[in-house]
This record gives structure tokens, sequence and C-alpha cells, in this order.
């Protein structure tokens, strides 16, 4: 179960976090262990510091060892600990056949091998072995720190190690007058991770723009979610390509700005793009976001706001609608209960341009033509319409404003033969545990794959399914679901079997420990979960 994590992340806070991971009373410092004695004072510091935090112990009670070869094993914790991986504590099972729990040498290095493992920090030397009591390199300890510092390391070069090499004297992680092919110690290894944990604090989570406003008929308000240079950043405006001059002028805090066009300019139905720029191109995640003007309509200080128009797919008429399982015909058909409706969702803000929360304001709905597009309102008074045949037609919205008052809105509806499909697809939770009980001296357990990865889906109209409400539209959106690199107890016999129903049901059965569960839509694009198996 290979998976790629970003650490930086979690190399960043593991300064605040270790600390708790050893209790105050016994922390030791170097005057505890006699062989530290005479080392000189900035390894001395460093080991200090690296104790405190619980990275380091001793390898008796009195001596740290800092000369003797550093073993896979040892490597396997300090590399968890360093970028804050998640460590079970609890586990005793190893997915390598030479790490067992009743090995007095290795055995208590099991969570971290794993949890290295899962991260993609360590390999094992095969399959199916990890030698844990073998010495590390300089080089694999530089390739392993600079890769959890989220850095890409080249290994097609030579010697291997040479590229990793590289990166780690640069950032003053590499151990002095110490060639890759070289056994690590562990005074090595303290260089490398207290080096790991200076760099660590000194990255910067790259920026992105968080929302994207209209403030007024000539105003756009953008937010970041961190302070920026402001006297490098800088915002375009941009629809369908062409861009629109506006003046900037940023907030105390740094992390917003208010865009204003020309006195000859206003914003006008369409979507717009903004754009951050003046940065370097690896301090930003995310540069832009889009506006999208719809039907506006004032009442006193709120402006409430839809789309110009909506597409639907013809669910109905195509027999769609109707192959969901669960659902009657009647059921399939009705706009407040397909997941293939569209809610009719208004944008509500006052005069500062802040949305402000009006949720079950639609009194009434109705389609100019149903034959074409059903409409219809919930007793949440949240209005929906879902697409019948081919064709277009309007919608007639009756809405209730602040005072109370009701306003009436119509917007044009296209219905396209084009199928609903999974566009975006993403698991929330990348990794959980599941229990099994026994029953005839058979492990067991079932669960639903979409809710225990906490999926989304977003189809091709915009739509969104959440959970286990995905299970019933699974094939309509072209989701499969696949179990993968399925692991069971070396000690236990043979492996047992995790099979998934049509309707995303997990049964797992028999020696089971581990499994990667994976979503793939039609286009290739693919989620995976990684799945813990306890026994209760």
């Amino acid at each position: 179960m290979k998976k790629s994590l970003t650490l930086i992340a979690a190399a960043a806070v593991a300064f605040s976090m270790l600390a708790t991971t050893a209790m105050a009373d016994n922390v030791k410092t170097t005057s505890d262990y006699k062989d530290l004695t005479s080392i000189e004072a900035g390894l001395k510091n460093k080991i200090d510091n690296l104790l405190s935090k619980g990275i380091f112990e001793g390898v008796s009670s009195d001596t740290f060892g800092i000369s003797q070869n550093m073993t896979r094993a040892q490597f396997a914790k300090v590399a968890s600990l360093v970028f804050g991986l998640q460590v079970d504590p609890t586990l005793q099972t190893s997915s390598f056949a030479d790490v067992r729990a009743n090995d007095s040498a290795n055995g208590w290095a099991i969570p971290y091998i794993e949890a290295a493992k899962k991260a993609g920090l360590i390999d094992g030397m095969t399959d199916t072995s990890f030698a844990p009591g073998e010495n590390v390199t300089v080089g694999q300890l530089d390739t392993v720190l600079v890769k959890g510092l989220g850095k890409k390391v080249t290994t097609s070069t030579s010697p291997w190690y040479a590229d990793a090499v590289k990166q780690a004297m640069e950032l003053n992680i590499h151990p002095v007058d110490k060639s890759g092919d070289g056994i690590a110690t562990r005074a090595d290894l303290v260089i490398g991770a207290y080096g790991s944990l200076q760099a660590a604090q000194n990255v910067k989570e790259p920026v992105s723009v968080s929302s994207v406003q209209a403030t007024g008929d000539q105003a756009v308000q953008v937010t970041l979610d961190k302070a920026v240079d402001t006297s490098k950043a800088t915002w375009s405006l941009s629809k369908n390509g062409t861009d629109i001059p506006v003046t900037t002028t940023w907030s105390n805090d740094k992390k917003s700005a208010a865009l204003t066009l020309s006195s000859d300019t206003k914003l006008s139905m369409g979507t717009y793009t903004v754009t951050l720029g003046g940065l370097d191109s690896s301090s930003i995640k995310t540069a832009s976001g889009t506006l999208t003007i719809g039907t506006t309509v004032s009442t006193g200080d709120l402006r409430f706001t839809l789309p110009n128009s909506y597409e639907l797919s013809n669910v109905i008429d195509s027999g769609i609608a109707a192959s969901v399982p669960g659902l009657s015909k009647t059921e399939a058909e009705d706009p407040t209960i397909s997941k293939f409706a569209k809610e009719i969702e208004f944008t509500v803000t006052n005069a500062s341009g802040e949305e402000v929360a009006m949720p079950g304001i639609i009194q009434s709905i109705s389609s100019s033509n149903p034959s074409i597009v059903k409409a219809a309102v919930s007793s949440e008074h949240k209005g929906y319409i879902l697409g019948n045949k081919v064709g277009t037609a309007s919608i007639d919205i009756v809405y209730s404003t602040l005072n109370g008052s009701f306003k009436q809105i119509s917007i044009p509806v296209v219905v396209k033969s084009e199928s609903n499909a999974a566009q975006k697809i993403e698991a929330r939770d990348s990794s959980f545990s599941q229990y099994v009980t026994v029953t005839n001296g058979v492990y067991s357990a079932q669960f639903n794959a979409f809710e225990k990865m906490d999926m989304i889906i977003t189809d091709n109209y915009g739509s969104e399914y959440e959970g286990a409400e995905i299970s019933p539209y699974k094939d309509a959106l072209g989701i499969a679901l696949i179990p993968q690199d399925i692991v069971g107890d070396p000690n236990s016999g043979a492996v047992g079997t995790v099979i998934i129903d049509t309707d995303g049901t997990v049964h797992v059965s028999g020696n089971v420990t581990q499994f990667t569960l994976t979503a793939i839509t039609t286009t290739g694009t693919r989620v995976s979960a990684d799945v813990t198996v306890l026994k209760q």
C-alpha cells in the first residue's frame, strides 16, 4: 500500500506536538549518559533538544550510543517522530515477516516501521523483509530526510544518492565530511534529525485564494488564506480572456484586497477570474478564483443573486433516473428526492458584500414546460429542478425577502442529452480502521465504502453527492470500487478476502490485517484510503 503523503505541514507542527510525548519527570539530558561527557557543545545542544522532544533515547540507562551505527529500526522511529507521522502504538503486527512483536531487539519498532512505510519514507529490503537490525547508509539517511521535507529526490544518477546528498547539504542536514556510501552513526542521525526539524520550521505553506465576492457594481473583494508581501503581490481581473483594469487596495492584515474597476466599467453577468501574481510560483498553491455574476435583485440593503441559467441532464427521458436502485419511479422522478436534481440556491449579500444566511425562502417554483424540466418545493421551502427531456424551458421562482414581501424571478434552463458523470472525486478520510468480529471461528465485517472514506463527488452538472448517499448513484456516475494490496497476518495462514457489492458495501472475511480501497471514475481519476483491520 504505497501512498504519497504531504509531510511538510506535519513536520512544521512537530516541534509543538512532540514535547508532549515524554513526561517532564522522565526526560533525560546529555548529562545522564556517560559517553556524551566529552562531545562538542554544538552536538550536545542538538541531542538535548531531541531528547526533550522524545525523539531520541539512549541505548541503555547510562549510554547514548553516540558512535554506534544506526539501525533501520531506530531510523524508522526517528523519521516517524521528526515528521509527525500518525503512529498507532497498539500495533503488534508488521507487514514484514522479519519484524515480530516477540523480537526483543526490534519488536518495539513495529508501529514506527509501519507508519514510515505507509508514508512512503522507508521501504522494505523486499516486499516481505525489512531487515530492522541492519545499518543505514548516509545516502539512505539523506534520501528519507529530504523526501520528508517535501522535496523530490532523483535516484537515476550515478551514484544513486548524489541528488539526495546535494539537497541535504543545501538544507544543512548532511553529516559533515561523510560520503553517501558511508555507514551512518547515531551522531549522523542526530545531525540530520535536528536539521530537518529546523528546516521544517522554515517551510512556509504556499498561499491560496480562499474567496472572491462582489461588493458593489464596480468592486471585488478577494481574500487569501494567509498574509503575503504586498510590495510584490499583484492582482489581475479578467472576463472571457479579456483583462479588466483595476485599482488594488490591500487590507492592513495583508490577507485581502479590494479591486476597484474604472469609473466607466461595471460588473455584468458572466464569470470573472481573479489571479494572484508577482510572487514566486513555489509560494502560491491556488493562484486564482472565480466570481459569477448571475441574475441579481436588490431589496433594501440585500442583494439576491442566482446564476443566469441552469443546465441539467435528461435523466427522466433517458431512463437514468428510474435505474437508481431503492427508489420507486415516482420517487426517482421527484425533484425533491432525486440527487440528479439541482437545488435553486440564492446568494444573499448585504450592502457590505457579506453573505447573509437566509435558508428556506422559496415559496413556489414552476416550470414553463414540465415535459422538459420538472420543478418542486420541499417542505423546508427549498426549490429543486430535474431534467426530463432535451430542450429549453424557464422556471418561475417566488421567494420571500427579509421584510416578508415576495419577489418573482425567471431563469432559463437547458436540458442536455449528456449523462451525469463524476467529474471531481474526493476522499476526505484517506485512512481508517475497521473492526472485525468472529463468528464460527471466522473474522468478518462489512461497511459502506463511500461513508467510511467520507467521499464527496461532484458531477459534470455541479451536483454534489456525499457519503452513503452516493451508493444508489454509483453506477450512473461511473464509479468503480476495487480492493488492492490485501495483507494478512503471515502467522495465521492464507490471506482472507475483501469483496465489494454493487452498492459499495465492503465485506471483509478471514485473515486480513490491511488493504487499500480505491474508487475510480470513468476518466481514470482515482482516490484511495488505507484500511487497517483490527480484531474486536
